[in-house]
């Protein structure tokens, strides 16, 4: 089978979650012998020799401009590589790349499938140009699908209001990790020598940073363990840093910027429990990186992955900062039990989220479109 993967970067320091969900899924894919994959991106190509050595072809196109990327879509190149596929599967909604493979494959009755990664929550949001580009380019895009992707049980449900499917026409592919192999020594990052609270993701607002320095700021036990926060800075860090000014533990909170997967991974290697404070997310790879070197976890319940709670890995919180200081302060108060929370969530990951395990069910999904397609 075909299968052409689509996203709006593959970048490896700012293409976020979906670059790295990507770029993992192609390699699962591809890695039985049925298939081959093919990508399209606007941007980046972070891990071209890693796909060259999997037989994955990949296509950037280029873009123009930044809030709304135009993509510069080779039309010949596009027409043949969306034409030889048999399923083409779009991740996100809310880019001009997404919209233009979408129209192709209207065009040659190609099927694809959109996994909106947790996009269709913003569906109806206020902001202008969100509902012009919904009403005018969105709707067909949703409407031509032959099938949709859910990473969590929240977002399916989010997918069924949106495209009028029933949850069970929506299967969840959830996302996966493989256990990496831990340094022996500490390199040269800059991070502290002591146990620490972890922060790991864009310097953004739906990543809520502002929420946990915040949070850390009024929880007074967390003082006693430095605030590290790695990832790259999407217009956040100077108004977060100004907020610190005055605080007599600013010296306390670390910005070290963008880390690679060797550095990410040394960086839960060494931290006390990993914070995700996100307003809004589609199941967090960061907390399946950090939860399989086996880090414990404070995560908002925007984040699709409440069994961290239930089978007691960390804790659930309000995405707030009196949600997230009172998390703080729980997982504190327990602070000898850490380890074993990190350990409970490890076996927890590696028995349920693998890649070859949803590779091999996301290749049953389009195996079933695509005879459903030719009746």
């Amino acid at each position: 089978m075909k299968i052409l993967l689509v996203n709006i970067s593959l970048d490896a320091q700012r293409g976020g979650g979906t670059a790295e969900r990507t770029r993992h899924l192609a390699k699962a894919l591809a890695a039985k012998t049925e298939n081959t994959c093919e990508i399209i991106a606007m941007a980046g190509d972070s891990w071209e020799s890693e796909f060259n050595s999997k037989g994955i072809k990949t296509y950037i196109t280029g873009k123009l401009g930044h809030r709304l990327p135009v993509p510069l879509v080779n039309p010949f190149r596009a027409w043949k590589a969306v034409k030889s596929a048999d399923v083409i599967h779009i991740m996100g909604y809310w880019n001009l790349l997404s919209v233009v493979i979408g129209f192709l494959a209207r065009l040659t009755k190609t099927p694809y499938i959109l996994c909106p990664a947790g996009e269709f929550a913003s569906v109806g949001a206020p902001r202008p140009i969100m509902k012009l580009f919904h009403a005018i380019v969105g709707r067909p895009l949703i409407k031509g699908a032959a099938g949709f992707i859910a990473i969590t049980e929240l977002e399916r449900a989010l997918i069924a209001s949106v495209s009028g499917l029933r949850d069970d026409q929506i299967p969840i592919f959830a996302n996966a990790v493989s256990e990496p192999v831990l340094a022996a020594h500490r390199s040269q990052m800059p991070l502290p020598n002591e146990p620490y609270i972890l922060f790991m993701g864009r310097l953004a607002p739906v990543k809520g940073p502002d929420l946990l320095v915040e949070a850390y700021l009024a929880t007074p036990a967390a003082h006693a363990y430095p605030l590290v926060l790695a990832g790259p800075d999407f217009g956040m860090q100077a108004e977060l840093q100004s907020s610190l000014k005055d605080s007599p533990v600013a010296d306390r909170i670390h910005f070290i910027g963008f880390l690679n997967e060797d550095q990410r991974n040394e960086a839960y290697q060494h931290a006390l429990m990993l914070v995700i404070p996100s307003r809004s997310e589609a199941m967090s790879l960061v907390a399946l990186e950090a939860g399989i070197v086996g880090v414990p976890l404070l995560l908002t319940n925007t984040c699709g992955f409440d069994e961290v709670q239930a089978i007691n890995g960390g804790y659930v919180v309000d995405a707030t900062v009196g949600g997230i200081s009172d998390g703080l302060a729980s997982m504190l108060a327990e602070v000898d039990d850490l380890p074993d929370k990190g350990q409970r969530l490890k076996r927890f990951i590696i028995d349920t989220y693998s890649w070859p395990v949803i590779a091999a069910g996301m290749t049953e999904y389009f195996k079933k479109l695509t005879s459903a397609g030719d009746k």
